[in-house]
């Protein structure tokens, strides 16, 4: 994990052009943070435009799942294409569950702090936008992994049984293509993207190649990784017409405020 993250950033420090603006400002960086947290997460789970994008794949994941094509799609591979030359090549992106927990959050705050140190707005803007990408769809890939209870190829078939086992989607996918999508979306160059949008696959592709997951679990896992920065990147930029809702506590009870923007 360790170092994947390192190329991450060190790509996303070489190859993305500087001069990308810096939206925390050094006053008040923790509320600007939350504040755009909480418009991440009602874009994410609040805007029909979104929730529809998330059915569908959703549904293209369950096609896959509750037929025969996932398991079609791993005994082809695990038979006719996996080799000791695939082991070697996806070894690098073997992660576990724990250096996620332990890595991700440290490295992009780390970033963060770099970018500071050294005047870099892109690295600062980088690693915000990871952090808040992980934090929003985080509980999405939690939900649905439950929700679904697919088994591994290991354990069993990839049909879906709410709450049977947690393995439907890739966690590992999620968190790793998070960084690579991000690092995509913030380059202007269409082969700088095509690199960054190709290492996000990366430990997806070594899930399937170790027999961990379906490709179902995969795609669907990615797919949320992209919507996630989509979401993000979206949160950067102009909201025209948007409704916002707000809570008040007052003496008898509570107000509720909206408040439309042109």
């Amino acid at each position: 994990m360790i170092i994947i993250l390192r190329i991450g950033l060190v790509l996303a420090v070489c190859l993305l052009p500087l001069g990308h603006r810096c939206l925390a400002a050094d006053n008040g960086a923790i509320s600007r943070g939350v504040e755009a947290v909480k418009t991440d997460l009602g874009n994410f789970y609040l805007d029909r435009e979104n929730l529809t994008k998330i059915a569908i794949g959703v549904a293209g994941a369950a096609v896959f799942a509750n037929t025969g094509m996932d398991r079609y799609i791993r005994n082809k591979y695990q038979n006719d294409l996996r080799s000791t030359g695939t082991d070697d090549a996806t070894k690098i992106f073997n992660i576990t569950g724990t250096e996620i927990a332990l890595v991700l959050a440290p490295a992009y705050l780390g970033a963060y702090g770099a970018g500071k140190l050294l005047h870099n707005p892109t690295m600062e803007e980088w690693a915000l936008k990871s952090l808040r990408a992980t934090v929003v769809g985080g509980p999405a890939i939690v939900l649905l992994a439950a929700a679904t209870g697919g088994d591994r190829p290991t354990e069993g078939d990839s049909k879906w049984g709410a709450f049977n086992n947690f393995h439907a989607v890739s966690g590992h996918t999620f968190f790793s293509a998070v960084p690579f999508i991000t690092a995509a979306k913030m380059s202007e160059n269409p082969y700088q993207k095509a690199i960054f949008y190709g290492l996000s696959t990366f430990t997806g592709l070594s899930r399937i190649n170790d027999d961990k997951h379906y490709f179902s679990h995969v795609a669907v896992a990615w797919y949320l990784a992209y919507l996630s920065c989509a979401v993000v990147e979206k949160g950067y930029g102009p909201r025209e017409g948007r409704v916002h809702v707000q809570l008040a506590p007052v003496p008898k009870g509570i107000a509720i405020t909206l408040q439309k923007t042109y």
